[in-house]
């Protein structure tokens, strides 16, 4: 009789363990986000992306010209996370315009926990709540006659 009495509490306590492990949560979703980058001035530019000072990708932009840099799949948007030969991570990225001057951003600039400026995805053009709620979408990022501005001579 005690034999049973063990078993059936076994069996209790594994389905509740199961029942509980099964059941819904708030998991958020897996999203789609393709990011492009525009070049709003009159100098031709490159968009250089780092990981840990090592460059392992660029992107050339003519005047008001746009490219496509890819699509991260996560929860969140990602800029700059790309998966391909191997998932990396960019760190920081410098935009260097055609006449030697640069502008450089970093993803833990130590300032805001989204990163400089075209690391946070809310001051993308057209970011807004209810855009990152979709499944899939795209951002828009403008690389600004401001921003060029702000450049400095590159070292």
């Amino acid at each position: 009789m005690q034999q049973k009495t063990i078993w059936m509490l076994f069996l209790i306590f594994g389905n509740s363990v199961l029942f509980n492990s099964c059941s819904t949560r708030d998991i958020d979703t897996i999203k789609n986000v393709t990011y492009v980058y525009k070049n709003g001035t009159a100098y031709d530019l490159v968009l250089e992306v780092y990981d840990n000072g090592v460059k392992f990708k660029s992107f050339s932009i003519s005047p008001n010209k746009e490219v496509e840099t890819g699509t991260t799949r996560d929860e969140g948007p990602v800029p700059f996370l790309f998966y391909e030969p191997t998932m990396k991570y960019g760190d920081s990225v410098v935009i260097r315009f055609s006449n030697n001057h640069c502008l450089i951003y970093a993803r833990n600039s130590g300032i805001d926990i989204y990163g400089d400026k075209i690391f946070d995805y809310r001051k993308y053009d057209n970011y807004s709540p209810n855009l990152v709620e979709q499944s899939k979408y795209t951002l828009y990022y403008t690389i600004t006659v401001d921003d060029y501005n702000e450049s400095v001579d590159c070292e």
